[in-house]
């Protein structure tokens, strides 16, 4: 096995979402369930200790000075393990409290547990979005299912680090055409917030999560309607939840309201199936106007449209890269910048929806030594304070959405209302 450096740098990225932990719970995971008994806690542990020197990144502590923030190597990531409960009565709440814990910067930057009921164990994975974001921890859960496979056949496999060095916004920006750049310096990142807040929303203590999963003959309806108009699942799903906002949030008409959209910059860096774990996404608002009365398919059509424009600025790119020349300053001075432009969005009594989609999570890569999970759904980042975090994933044409939210029993009721409004959106046009 190569030699594993001790030290890494951390990008623009990672140091930009370290700092904005003062307004969001940063941690990115998955929940998998499989038949009981299927599943090895031991082998389970030795594929967590083995992905620390797959991916050297996540076997690191994430630490700052003055100057920069930077990864640095755990020295006893033998002590490791897998956390195990037996005779759970309900894995999903234990998911909920696994999931709501933070990835502690003391490293490593990812952690295992497994729920074990008397129906079906439940395996949740989950790795710190200083470090990763949502296609990065899918990447990550696959690499657990490889290393726990390749366990079975050879309990003594070690794997090749992943030494590639991990992509920064410069990188992106390196691949784009001049006439890219050009479209790319117009796209802003950061949006001031314009939507009212739910009135039963809380300051964000004790994060919690709730999850709708839209039925695979529902998703395929979905498919069927966006093709035949020429959209993607995105483009839908994206417009149901504008739609369920507006619906549940009474904004005003005839304002751009502030939709923020992750954006994952893959596409525009070479080789990407060998990437190291990383942070290459980014958000942005779409800055969409309400329309009174208007349906879903004229909704649709408009987002769409938003959407294609995106895509012709190459949104994120700028951000991205201006992100490393912000941090370039040292990491003290970002941090001062960052927190005046957070403490400007949250005086303003506003919030919005931050909507991301991570896609579908390919069961062919979810084999744990021909184990595949029964359902799968993921979790994303939370909000401290009252913005709205819908979290779209897709497993075997099962569509979850998934909403990270402080917890106190009249946002509850909110969230399981908005969960319902996205569902009926769909159910309608479909």
């Amino acid at each position: 096995m190569s030699e594993i450096p001790t030290r890494f740098a951390a990008t623009g990225a990672d140091a930009a979402i370290a700092i904005t932990r003062a307004a969001v719970n940063h941690r990115i995971g998955l929940s998998l369930s499989f038949q009981p008994g299927h599943l090895e806690p031991d082998r389970l542990a030795r594929a967590l200790r083995l992905s620390f020197d797959a991916e050297p990144a996540v076997g690191c502590s994430f630490r700052t000075d003055e100057r920069r923030a930077y990864w640095q190597r755990v020295s006893d990531l033998e002590d490791s393990t897998v956390q195990v409960q037996d005779a759970i009565a309900d894995p999903d709440a234990s998911m909920r409290a696994f999931q709501a814990a933070e990835v502690p910067d003391e490293g490593p930057q990812a952690a295992v547990a497994l729920f074990r009921s008397a129906q079906r164990d439940v395996l949740g994975i989950k790795v710190s979005h200083v470090l990763a974001d949502g296609q990065s921890a899918k990447q990550y859960a696959y690499l657990l299912a490889d290393l726990y496979t390749r366990l079975g056949q050879n309990p003594a496999y070690t794997p090749q680090p992943n030494l590639r060095a991990r992509p920064s916004g410069r990188d992106v920006w390196a691949n784009l055409t001049s006439k890219q750049r050009r479209a790319a310096r117009r796209a802003k990142s950061w949006a001031s917030p314009t939507w009212p807040t739910p009135v039963t929303a809380d300051e964000g203590a004790d994060l919690t999560y709730q999850w709708k999963t839209l039925s695979p003959e529902l998703f395929r309806a979905l498919k069927s309607y966006g093709a035949e108009r020429g959209c993607t699942v995105n483009d839908m799903m994206l417009t149901a939840v504008l739609r369920a906002c507006i619906s549940r949030l009474d904004p005003p008409v005839g304002v751009p309201l502030s939709l923020m959209y992750t954006a994952d910059l893959r596409r525009y860096l070479t080789d990407s199936a060998t990437l190291p774990i990383s942070n290459v996404s980014i958000s942005g608002s779409l800055d969409i106007e309400r329309v009174a009365d208007e349906s879903f398919e004229t909704t649709l059509g408009r987002v769409h449209e938003r959407m294609q424009r995106w895509a012709e600025m190459c949104h994120g790119a700028g951000p991205l890269a201006s992100a490393e020349r912000i941090a370039g300053l040292g990491y003290r001075m970002t941090e001062r910048l960052l927190g005046l432009a957070f403490r400007a969005g949250g005086a303003s009594g506003k919030t919005y929806p931050w909507f991301t989609n991570i896609g579908i999570i390919d069961d062919s890569k979810l084999l744990f030594d021909g184990a595949c999970p029964e359902s799968a759904l993921m979790f994303g980042p939370g909000a401290v304070g009252v913005s709205i975090v819908p979290v779209i994933s897709t497993y075997c044409d099962a569509l979850t959405v998934c909403v990270g939210y402080g917890d106190s029993d009249a946002n509850e009721q909110w969230i399981e209302a908005l969960l319902h409004s996205i569902a009926e959106e769909i159910e309608s046009a479909c």
